[in-house]
């Protein structure tokens, strides 16, 4: 029995570029993003990588698989779900996710 299913909506676009400007640290696995959380000047800059399906053209195959499916997905859980929208601060993001999740544990 599935209590609350979050959906986050976030553009196409933003979700692109998100995923290609992560990086990855090889050593401590620690992920960066070259706009959002830029790794440390020096060793740690020079070192981190974009892994392999980070680029624009397989994200763009992942997004369509994603809106080939999700109609189905999102009736299978409509009466359990809630639409986030995930373009904002994550701050906002997860405090609207914890208020969503907090009413589903009242009910």
């Amino acid at each position: 029995n599935i209590d609350v299913f979050i959906m986050l909506e976030v553009p196409d676009e933003k979700l692109v570029a998100r995923v290609v400007g992560r990086r990855i640290d090889p050593v401590t696995k620690n992920s960066y993003h070259v706009d959002f959380n830029p790794p440390p000047e020096g060793e740690i800059a020079d070192r981190v990588i974009q892994r392999d399906d980070d680029t624009e053209e397989k994200v763009k195959v992942r997004l369509e698989g994603y809106h080939a499916n999700i109609s189905a997905i999102k009736s299978f859980y409509e009466s359990s779900m809630v639409q986030v929208d995930g373009d904002r601060d994550k701050n906002q993001v997860w405090d609207e996710i914890q208020v969503a999740l907090k009413s589903k544990q009242e009910l």
